[in-house]
Parts: C-alpha cells; sequence; structure tokens
C-alpha cells in the first residue's frame, strides 16, 4: 500500500528530470503535462486528499517536504503542483456530496482555486447563480474543478455572506493572462463564470464551519495553516538550490553563506516544529490557541524572508555564467508578492500578541 515515504521517494526519483527540464520551463512559460501526468503517478497529489475518495491524508511534512524538493529541481514546476495539492486539503468540512461530486468518478481530478472574493452569488431555485472573475488560478489548465471564493448578494444587491464555491470545468473559461517576471510556468491565468448555476451543497459559508470528529483529524488544522506554508515551501526550495550550486573553493563569502545555511535550516526546522504541534493538538481532539498559532505564522514569514535574503546572497556574492542563479532570484522575487509572505502585516500582529494587546486578526 502507498504511504508518504513511498510517496516522498518516487518524487525525489523525478527529481533529476524536472531539474534539468527547468530552463525551458521558464523559456516557453509552461510545465509539460507529463510532469503533471509522472507526478500523479507517484502519488503525490494524493497526500492531503480524503482517504475515502483514494486520497492518502499523508502527515502534513510529507506533503511540505515533497513540495520543497519539487522547487529545489524547478520552482515553477514546485509552486504549480503544490497548489495543485493544496486544493485538495480541507474540504471535508464541506457538505459530503461535494467530495462525491470531485472525486467520485476521478479520484485523480485537480482544482486550482482563488479566494478573493471577486464572484457574485445570487440566489436561484435549488443553489445560486455565480458570475465572476478570478485572477491568478495558478494549474487552471490542469484542473477540472474550481474552488473560488464569491459574495452572495441579496435583491437588494447588499452583500449577505463570505462564500466558497465549486464549480466544474464545463462551467468556467481559463482566459491566458500570466505574465510574471518569475515563475513562468505555474499558468496562473485568469478564470471566468457567467451565470453558472451552483447547487446548494456546493456552496459553503464560513460561518457554517463546524471542526467535529466527522471531520479528519488533518482537515481540522486551522484554515490559514497549509495555505500559508504553501506558499513559503517553494522559496525555501528555492534558496536550498542556490546554496548548493555555491563553489566550495569560494573562500571571501564563507561566512556569509554559512549564515544563509543556517538560516534556511533553521526555517525548515522551525515549521517542522510547529505542523508537528499542530497536527499533535487536532489529533488529540484539540484546536491550537493562539499562541501556537501566531508562532507558526511567524516562524513561516520569517522563513520566506530568510529565504529571499539567501538567495540575494548568492546574487550579490558570485557569478552566474548559466543563468540558474538569475532565474531562482527571479522565481523568488514573484513568489515574495503572495499573500503569505506579507511580513509587515504577520509581525505586527505578532507584536501586539507579544505586548498582550488584544489581536482579532485573521492574517492570511
Amino acid at each position: 500500500m502507498t504511504d508518504g515515504a513511498s510517496v516522498l521517494g518516487a518524487v525525489r526519483s523525478l527529481l533529476p528530470t524536472i531539474a534539468a527540464a527547468a530552463a525551458d520551463v521558464d523559456r516557453t512559460g509552461a510545465v509539460a503535462p507529463e510532469v503533471i501526468r509522472r507526478l500523479r503517478e507517484t502519488g503525490y497529489f494524493a497526500l492531503l486528499q480524503p482517504r475515502a475518495f483514494g486520497g492518502l491524508e499523508a502527515e502534513p511534512d510529507v506533503y511540505l517536504t515533497a513540495t520543497r524538493e519539487l522547487s529545489s529541481a524547478c520552482m515553477s514546476t514546485g509552486w504549480l503542483a503544490g497548489w495543485l495539492a493544496m486544493n485538495n486539503w480541507g474540504l471535508s468540512v464541506r457538505d459530503p456530496r461535494v467530495l462525491q461530486d470531485i472525486w467520485g468518478t476521478d479520484p485523480s481530478a485537480l482544482l486550482c482555486s482563488s479566494y478573493a472574493p471577486t464572484g457574485r452569488l445570487e440566489r436561484a431555485d435549488g443553489g445560486f447563480l455565480l458570475s465572476g472573475r478570478w485572477s491568478r488560478c495558478t494549474g487552471a489548465h490542469h484542473a477540472t474543478w474550481l474552488s473560488a471564493a464569491a459574495l452572495r448578494v441579496g435583491p437588494d444587491g447588499a452583500a449577505q455572506d463570505f462564500m466558497a464555491v465549486l464549480v466544474p470545468r464545463s462551467d468556467y473559461v481559463v482566459e491566458s493572462s500570466w505574465n510574471g517576471l518569475g515563475l513562468r510556468g505555474i499558468g496562473a491565468d485568469d478564470v471566468v463564470v457567467s451565470s453558472a448555476f451552483v447547487p446548494e451543497h456546493r456552496a459553503f459559508s464560513w460561518l457554517d464551519l463546524k471542526l467535529d470528529s466527522s471531520v479528519p483529524p488533518l482537515d481540522r488544522l486551522p484554515q490559514p495553516t497549509l495555505y500559508t506554508l504553501a506558499g513559503t515551501m517553494p522559496l525555501l526550495g528555492a534558496a536550498q538550490r542556490a546554496l548548493a550550486v555555491w563553489p566550495a573553493h569560494e573562500t571571501p563569502a564563507l561566512s556569509v553563506t554559512a549564515m544563509a545555511h543556517t538560516d534556511v535550516e533553521l526555517s525548515v526546522f522551525q515549521i517542522r516544529r510547529n505542523v508537528g504541534d499542530l497536527t499533535e493538538c487536532v489529533r488529540a481532539g484539540g484546536y491550537p490557541d493562539a499562541a501556537l498559532m501566531l508562532r507558526t505564522r511567524r516562524d513561516q514569514v520569517m522563513a520566506s524572508e530568510r529565504a529571499e535574503r539567501a538567495v540575494r546572497t548568492m546574487v550579490q556574492n558570485r557569478g552566474d555564467d548559466d543563468g540558474l542563479i538569475e532565474r531562482i532570484w527571479r522565481d523568488v522575487q514573484t513568489a515574495r508578492m503572495h499573500v503569505a509572505s506579507n511580513t509587515d502585516q504577520v509581525l505586527s500582529v505578532v507584536g501586539r500578541f507579544a505586548l498582550g494587546l488584544d489581536v482579532h486578526d485573521l492574517i492570511w
């Protein structure tokens, strides 16, 4: 039976091939469908998927490690695959019919997502009508479902609720729009929906969130946890790749490269500790307190900061004859624009908490 360890081993066997194609991914602006197919065969996309629908419900550290190592080979591939796998997580809190809709006939189905509330839901018989445009839906061309946020509006047009909806590929159009400086191959294109019918059970209100014993422990982790880490592990993987190509004979900058190695290793250890503590808490039937959640978010956002600093050290202290460091630098700068890496916002909340002030922010 496939388990997390065997999936990680299978992913690692693909890394040389993925690394060899990284320059082509950057040049052509696409990760080959064959790579996605081979990753599917390893079981990577099943790591966070519910066991009842063909998934593994593996320990989060397996997913995080595999994503980091994929990103060390090619950051576009790691970012793209990481988000496609991430979107399989957390759906058990919704109506059970949702899981049947997505994976009942195709356990390998993938989802793209956008949780900016740029959609509009209007009540209709048996459900809602959905219209909207969602930008930067990573992997939209590889997915057969869209998970997106929308505002439910009343007859007067006023917003009544913030909801998450699921839409099959037949109900949305993908419009090519991604032209990032880095992460050239992630296909973060626009998705457009025009008056698509959404059955009641596929529309989920965060006001209805219930993390009871019917929800698997993995899906009871705080919602921001794995989403923000999905935006950080590729940065750490990219930093590890940049550090790995530092020539051993270049002695003048040994102290700065030692500091960069230390920063990246520290971040990996902190994330592993925090995710382990969170998982232990939910498996025991509890829910993490504010101190643990903020420590997790603090260490996650500082990991993004340290990874960027490590790559900057490489840019400033060595040549780049083959263009690898320049490509990694562009990828990292693009990834840092994601909301998961908003260092100032996160640290301001953490600072208020440390001073004993009220904290009401949900820091995504």
